[in-house]
């Protein structure tokens, strides 16, 4: 099992991201920080906890992902944004469904604990697209800030658009359903997130 975490210039988050990962009830095998030519001191935070650190130029969030991908060891790569903090269990959850085979891509769910109204707007969003989703057995959307995949498939099929500074998740995911790929959404998998608190 290896986590992927894509970073780019989160030195006020990326200490609380790894601590909640490497407190997790079931521990990963590998956790890996993609520096993603950050400016702050982002890569020398991550060092700091004893993770894996790689480090490329400033190339995006697939890109990033995706280099966390081709380096990693486990069978199943975990995708989670520094900016988030895994729940204690959030891995154990995220894992489970690959018990069955046929499961390529699993999504969480992004929580927050912020009481700004404006940021409770943009968590109702999120809730009411995740019972959209969770009406259907299969699902065709995995959110890569909350995801894992079986890492031979995610390869095979190209990971990441990098062309793509946004919605790069949506288009792998559409991308892997045509295809007939299994993915699964796993309710009770938490990464908690600060979401933005005004329009600007």
């Amino acid at each position: 099992i290896s986590i992927v975490i894509p970073a780019y210039n989160v030195e006020k988050e990326i200490g609380a991201c790894l601590d909640g990962l490497l407190a997790q009830v079931t521990p990963a095998d590998e956790i890996i920080v993609v520096d993603d030519g950050s400016s702050d001191a982002t890569r020398a935070i991550a060092t700091s906890k004893g993770v894996r650190v790689l480090a490329q130029a400033n190339r995006g969030a697939a890109a990033a992902r995706n280099a966390g991908a081709e380096n990693a060891r486990g069978e199943i790569v975990l995708f989670i944004d520094g900016d988030s903090v895994p729940d204690a269990h959030w891995l154990a959850k995220m894992i489970a469904p690959f018990a069955d085979s046929k499961v390529v891509g699993v999504s969480g769910e992004k929580k927050t604990r912020q009481k700004n109204l404006w940021a409770r707007f943009i968590q109702e969003e999120y809730d009411y697209k995740y019972d959209r989703i969770a009406a259907h057995r299969n699902i065709d959307f995995v959110d890569s800030s909350t995801a894992a995949y079986r890492r031979d498939p995610f390869l095979a099929n190209g990971g990441f658009d990098p062309a793509l500074m946004e919605a790069e998740d949506v288009e792998l995911s559409f991308r892997l359903a045509e295809r007939g790929s299994t993915m699964i959404l796993a309710r009770d998998a938490i990464a908690w997130h600060t979401h933005p608190e005004t329009l600007m």
